[in-house]
């Protein structure tokens, strides 16, 4: 059977296109969406597993460090505490030294998770406490030496305990107990951290984790026990009680993780309780001894493809119906604007452009149309243009010939103004030439004043100096007498500890005469010496009282020296004031020569610089004058080139007349030829009073600047912009109409 409608045909064709075209495209796409998000979750599963075993490892450093610290510091406190018993004398060193060693090395106390200990070594690298193998010498350890350069904090080493032949890796917090030269190894095995950790910590940071809707985060150790597990609450996920493995995909990846400790290794596994299949991601930490697992049902990672593999079959099937609905209606209306467009052309061919198409739709004949349609437009804005052009250039060409005639007779009176500005520019050059010997009189003056000035402020600062020295010299005189005052005074204090002791003498001399009476016979020899004593003391009583008369008048004629000087300082301090204020007055004269020397060196350089502005205003204006006489000669060829141009358009008028515009078009050539005017024309300034006396130029800026696009008017630019009409600006100072507007508006 066969089909004569072209849009049945052409519906069909499309139809059977769309059908080769999309279903492979649609079932391309839809696994490659599957592909994609199984790729995106296995990145996740890997990303989280990643980030989970930073946040372990953070978590593990921070509490074994903070454990760690806390131990050395109780120990350093403890070892404090026996300190300040020795200090009080309570214990001797020794005992003090071996009660903190009690404690320091108790089994028990001493202990730090599985195998951990505390220890302390001195300075010399002698290790004086340690549980086992007290008196070491370790001074030859790099790991010894490194510990002892630190001093605090923490610190990593490969190490050995006593009776192991296998380095491991260490962690210790050094403490340094200056007082007994004592550094405090607080230290745990890196695999052995699991001992130190309160793990309800780390769980309560790891519930935080949320993968898709059943996804599982959990923490395992070597042999399979949980560590961290949301949900389950077997205790072991490798072995049963038996020892016998009861999820071997879990157990199978686990060794692989262990085979490649630090890389994430993703599988496939069955779900340790509901028995789900699972995508998992499982990474083996060496240093932690633990298994970090994150994992997913692959259920839920296809769940969302088998909605999209729905929304395809829906949505093509819906494509599909919506676009036989669309072709069908296209095609009804498609071929109808053939016949007008038709039509249109050919009489626009024939010069009638008074026509256009009704464009009904937006495929590709009404695409033709609205071409047919924008050509057509622009024939008729080209003659309208042609047209409105032809009037206003034979209206331009009108006043071009007037206003050349008015520039002629502008530019010869301009040419005489010049003439007179350049005499009088001449006779002001020679009258500032004249001021400029004057100047450079005043300038050497003063020069030389200055220098006199500068000559007396150094002879008044060197008499400044001298008058420094003087009041130092005369301050330490002073100082030395009241030096002599405070030793005299210590000499007296002297005289009356020898005075109270000879006092103490005669008594004792007194009562050793009184026992020797006593004695009669025997004590006779005795009582001559004790009254011979007590002579001495009198003696030495009355010599004191002759060192304090003495005493009193060295203090008397010290006190009237220091009166004296004080005097003397007080009219050197006026000297100083007065030769001070005479410093102070020069500097102001030299100040001020100063000023008036760098003033009249500027007046000078200005006086100088205004010679040469002279010249070069004279040189202009001879220039300016020039071609003033040159513009005359050039006026007088454009009013020759504006009588060819009127023939010109008179011969574009005849050609004019054999186009059809239509009503439509005449209507917008009337109003092309009458344009709304610019709204500031009629109190421009510009227009009003300096192109007064030239009203043929006036016209040409006008029909130029103030209709039709009057918004290019360099006057109307800075108008809106400022708000200010500006005075002399010309309609066509494009340049300067930014910078205008900058000067303008700062200057509100």
């Amino acid at each position: 059977m066969r089909i004569k409608n072209l849009a049945l045909k052409m519906q069909i064709a499309l139809n059977i296109v769309m059908l080769v075209i999309m279903l492979p495209l649609s079932v391309v796409v839809y696994f490659s969406l599957t592909n994609s998000i199984e790729k995106r979750v296995n990145r996740e599963l890997i990303n989280t597993t990643r980030l989970i075993q930073k946040t372990t490892n953070l978590f593990v450093e921070s509490t074994v460090d903070n454990h760690l610290r806390a131990i050395a510091e109780k120990s350093e406190s403890l070892l404090n505490y026996f300190y300040t018993l020795q200090k009080n004398g309570i214990f001797t060193y020794d005992e003090a030294f071996e009660q903190a060693g009690k404690i320091f090395l108790d089994p028990e106390l001493g202990k730090i998770g599985k195998t951990g200990y505390l220890a302390g070594i001195n300075s010399k690298g002698i290790f004086v406490l340690h549980p086992v193998a007290p008196g070491y010498d370790g001074s030859s350890s790099d790991v010894v030496k490194n510990a002892l350069a630190q001093k605090e904090g923490i610190y990593k080493y490969m190490w050995a305990n006593a009776g192991e032949s296998q380095e491991r890796e260490k962690i210790s917090y050094l403490s340094y107990f200056e007082p007994w030269d004592i550094l405090i190894f607080a230290s745990s095995y890196t695999e052995e951290f699991e001992y130190l950790l309160d793990m309800s910590d780390l769980q309560s940071s790891l519930e935080e984790f949320q993968i898709g809707i059943d996804g599982v985060v959990m923490i395992l150790d070597k042999n399979g026990d949980v560590i961290f597990h949301p949900s389950t609450s077997s205790k072991n996920l490798f072995n049963d009680s038996d020892g016998n493995v009861v999820n071997e995909s879990l157990y199978e990846i686990a060794l692989k993780a262990e085979k490649r400790p630090g890389q994430v290794i993703r599988d496939n596994y069955l779900g340790e309780v509901s028995q789900k299949k699972r995508q998992a991601g499982i990474i083996y930490d060496n240093n932690l001894g633990m298994y970090i697992l994150t994992s997913i049902p692959e259920k839920e990672i296809y769940a969302t493809a088998g909605k999209i593999r729905i929304i395809f079959i829906v949505g093509w099937l819906l494509a599909f119906l919506a676009m036989n609905i669309v072709i069908s209606l296209v095609f009804r209306v498609l071929l109808s604007p053939l016949r007008e467009v038709n039509r249109v052309v050919s009489l626009a061919s024939d010069g009638d452009v008074s026509h256009l198409i009704e464009v009904k739709t937006a495929d590709e004949i009404g695409g033709i149309a609205k071409q047919v349609n924008i050509l057509i437009a622009k024939m008729q804005e080209i003659l309208l243009r042609v047209k409105r052009d032809f009037d206003t250039i034979n209206s331009s060409i009108q006043d071009l010939s007037s206003s050349s005639d008015e520039i002629m007779t502008t530019s010869n009176e301009q040419a005489s103004a010049v003439k007179e500005i350049v005499s009088t520019m001449e006779d002001s050059d020679s009258l500032t030439k004249g001021i400029e010997k004057r100047i450079t009189e005043v300038t050497r003056i003063s020069e030389h004043a200055r220098s006199i000035v500068t000559s007396g402020v150094s002879n008044v600062e060197e008499s400044l100096t001298k008058m420094e020295e003087i009041k130092v010299s005369n301050n330490d005189t002073i100082a030395g007498i009241r030096s002599l005052g405070e030793k005299i005074e210590a000499i007296w204090d002297i005289v009356n500890i020898i005075n109270s002791i000879a006092d103490q003498t005669k008594i004792i001399a007194f009562n050793a005469e009184l026992e020797a009476s006593a004695a009669g016979e025997a004590g006779k020899n005795f009582q001559i010496v004790a009254s011979e004593i007590r002579r001495l003391a009198n003696s030495t009583v009355n010599s004191t009282s002759e060192i304090k008369n003495k005493i009193n008048e060295i203090q008397h004629s010290s006190d009237r020296l220091i009166t004296a000087s004080e005097d003397g300082t007080n009219k050197i301090e006026e000297g100083g004031k007065l030769t001070e204020t005479l410093h102070a007055t020069f500097e102001e004269i030299m100040e001020t020569s100063e000023i008036s020397a760098d003033s009249a060196k500027e007046i000078s350089s200005a006086v100088s610089q205004q010679v040469i502005a002279f010249e070069q205003i004279l040189l202009t204006l001879k220039q300016i004058s020039e071609g003033i006489n040159n513009f005359v000669v050039s006026t007088k060829s454009t009013s020759e080139i504006t009588r060819n141009m009127k023939e010109m358009s008179n011969n574009m008028g005849k050609f004019m007349v054999s186009f059809k515009i239509g009503k439509s078009s005449a209507s917008g050539s009337s109003k092309g030829t009458s344009p709304a005017g610019c709204p500031m024309i009629g109190g421009c300034a510009f227009f009003n009073n300096k192109m007064l006396n030239m009203p043929s130029s006036a016209n040409m800026f006008k029909n130029t600047y103030c209709h039709g696009d009057y918004e290019e008017c360099a006057r109307y630019r800075v108008k809106q912009a400022t708000g200010v009409a500006h005075e002399t600006l010309m309609p066509n100072q494009d340049n300067d109409v930014d910078r205008l507007i900058r000067e303008i508006n700062n200057t509100k």
